[in-house]
């Protein structure tokens, strides 16, 4: 076991160093510029934004915010890998993979910890509390993850009669039947507040406290590795089967057009929204993904300081970044496009249609990102209408869509 986890983390350290040496321009608009965006963000923000930790009450605030991130991150690493089938093809023991699982939840954990401490660190006060019990809260919602989703994972595949919780969510058969799926994030949520109210409980930095949370989390650690492993041989087929989703509708031309915004577009439009929002959801993923911690942070950072200059200042900021990548992401479209255009020719789509999709298709990928903003920074943030965050999506989107299609005709 501790072989097979060993070769899987050697694995991943590889493909780390050769990102870090050649690095992709996908991974670093998807992964590299979120992350600094955050991070500026958690920097601005500052004193603000800390809570305290020099009382219990201000420990249990701080881990719930560790533990509702960990809880987030855990599923996903845990039971929702993309190479699990390939991995158990291979005869890779339950042990190792949990091992290795648990260790990229850790890493993870560690990095949201890291980012967490950023406002004290930009208010200058001292880091030896707010990292003691922000350890805390991350190694016990850690544990506290492992064993409950693992736990979640049995439950599911052994089946059986629905609990309590589940049978408040009869509306949905489906919900009802994943409902140890859907609690089981709330247990890290509750281990970082409890695990972070214990160390913060002390005054100072207690380590003996720390040390027994520590232990705490390697016991529930391991308390999950046997529910895991029993777990494993039912649980991943009917995961990879929750995972299907019938294949929608098409047209004569193959495109998906009966969905969405294509409902309201021409015939030959909304043919060319479908390819092309297709497209850009497989080739250029990082796009959406640096919409979230932008409309997530700028909307929450506005509703609760939108009378600051710095933090209006920073969203301000932020938005336009991540519009730019959005933006480059259609262009890159075109780019890939050159040399297809036969496609378009053969089904009948002329400059007009491709350059009205493509608009359509890069003010949809906008859309989560504006419109959330548009409404924050209307309501609380003087000085300003939110609409323009709206114009701003369309002219960048109408802009780029054009020298898209426009870089796609040579």
């Amino acid at each position: 076991m501790r072989e097979g986890a060993g070769l899987l983390l050697r694995l991943d350290a590889g493909r780390l160093r050769g990102a870090v040496r050649r690095p992709r321009a996908g991974a670093l608009a998807g992964v590299l510029l979120p992350l600094a965006v955050l991070a500026a963000g958690l920097l601005v923000a500052g004193p603000r934004l800390q809570p305290r930790v020099d009382d219990a009450e201000g420990a249990v605030l701080f881990g719930l915010w560790v533990g509702g991130a960990v809880g987030f991150l855990a599923h996903p690493v845990l039971l929702r890998p993309p190479d699990d089938g390939f991995l158990r093809r291979l005869g890779i023991p339950a042990g190792a993979l949990y091992a290795h699982r648990a260790a990229r939840v850790l890493g993870l954990t560690l990095g949201v910890v890291a980012l967490l401490l950023l406002p004290f660190a930009s208010a200058g006060t001292g880091l030896g509390r707010p990292l003691a019990v922000g350890a805390a809260a991350g190694l016990a919602a850690w544990g506290a993850g492992l064993l409950f989703l693992s736990r979640a994972a049995l439950a599911l595949a052994r089946g059986g009669r629905a609990g309590f919780s589940a049978r408040l969510m009869a509306f949905d058969g489906g919900l009802v039947k994943a409902a140890p799926l859907v609690y089981a994030p709330l247990y890290p949520l509750v281990g970082g507040a409890v695990g972070a109210g214990f160390v913060g409980a002390a005054p100072g930095v207690s380590v003996l406290r720390l040390l027994a949370v520590v232990v705490a989390a390697v016991a529930l650690a391991a308390l999950g590795a046997r529910l895991f492993a029993r777990a494993l041989p039912r649980f991943a087929p009917r995961a990879a089967e929750m995972a299907f989703e019938p294949p929608p509708a098409k047209g004569s031309a193959g495109l998906v057009t009966d969905r969405g915004l294509a409902r309201l577009l021409p015939r030959r439009v909304a043919a060319a929204w479908a390819r092309d929002a297709t497209v850009l959801e497989r080739r250029f993923r990082w796009a959406g993904r640096i919409a979230w911690p932008v409309a997530v942070g700028g909307t929450v950072a506005l509703l609760r300081w939108g009378d600051a200059e710095a933090v209006r200042s920073w969203v301000a900021a932020a938005g336009a970044v991540a519009l730019a990548a959005q933006g480059a992401a259609v262009v890159g479209l075109g780019r890939v496009e050159r040399g297809l255009r036969w496609i378009d020719r053969s089904v009948g789509l002329g400059w007009g249609a491709r350059l009205g999709g493509r608009w359509a298709a890069g003010l949809g990928l906008a859309f989560w990102l504006v419109f959330p903003l548009a409404l924050a920074w209307g309501a609380h943030a003087p000085g300003g209408p939110g609409w323009a965050w709206i114009l701003a999506a369309l002219a960048v989107s109408g802009g780029a869509a054009a020298v898209s299609v426009s870089a796609a005709r040579r």
